[in-house]
């Protein structure tokens, strides 16, 4: 018998591992709450055409399958207000200390224009010992979410299922596949806002705020002149002797609000 060429790779995944929402403008947020991830393909079909004869085929012309987009039903454990400020839009609010106090969304008939976003999902695969080998990443991209429903149940702990629809842009395939040696670190869920009070001078890091937990990297560069003294405050205190070395601010943990001054002159 002629020789059978066994396949590449085979791969064995499991479980729900990650989820990560990444934004149009490219911040990233994570969960591991989420135990189930169902995907549905979605697809136009153009029936077959037969020629039949007097009973008999003849001929036929096959029917062609156009996949337009992806549905998901992402099974959650806890209300991720993140999440559905994604999915839906609306107002959270919060107290001085980062706690939710409040969620308020869309009111009926609105028009608000939900942006898209990029749905990532991570499975473990394992080997034969037990030990995770790496992590399977699918990406689903111009994701948009459905309307968002809360039911509840005695003695069961709620868990939403949010619908999100997956449409690729002409050209781009409605998913990728990429394998990681691990998972992405989760940070916060605090957030703390990055004021730069600069003057002829611009810095790398160009977002208004850092996550909770998370570590800080800002180059100061003067656009004229010679850079002067950075000073630097996190919390309302001055962090400026152990922050700052020459021009690069560095935080190892982020604990406060951030405030970095400087000038060129």
């Amino acid at each position: 018998m002629p020789d059978v060429r066994k396949s590449k790779a085979e791969i064995p995944l499991i479980d729900c591992a990650l989820v990560t929402i990444t934004t149009k403008d490219g911040d990233e947020f994570g969960f591991d709450t989420s135990n189930k991830i169902g995907v549905e393909t979605q697809t136009e079909e153009q029936d077959a055409i037969r020629l039949v004869v007097k009973g008999i085929l003849r001929a036929q012309k096959k029917k062609k399958v156009t996949i337009v987009g992806t549905t998901i039903t992402l099974t959650d454990n806890v209300f991720n207000p993140d999440l559905v400020l994604v999915l839906q839009g609306g107002v959270c609010t919060y107290d001085g200390q980062g706690k939710l106090t409040g969620y308020t969304p869309p009111v009926a008939g609105s028009t608000e224009v939900i942006d898209t976003f990029t749905l990532n999902a991570y499975s473990a695969q394992y080997d034969t010992s037990g030990d995770i080998v790496n992590y399977e990443k699918i990406s689903y991209p111009n994701c948009t979410g459905e309307p968002v429903a809360f039911s509840s149940e005695d003695d069961v702990f709620r868990a939403p299922e949010y619908t999100i629809d997956s449409a690729p842009k002409q050209g781009e395939a409605p998913y990728t596949i990429t394998y990681v040696d691990e998972l992405p670190e989760l940070y916060g869920p605090a957030s703390f806002t990055v004021t730069q009070n600069l003057t002829n001078a611009t810095s790398s890091y160009t977002k208004d705020k850092v996550y909770e937990d998370a570590p800080f990297t800002a180059t100061i560069t003067a656009t004229s002149g010679t850079l002067g003294t950075i000073t630097v405050t996190m919390g309302g205190e001055d962090i400026s002797s152990t922050a700052v070395t020459g021009s690069t601010v560095n935080i190892a943990k982020v604990t406060g609000a951030i405030v970095i001054t400087a000038t060129a002159s």
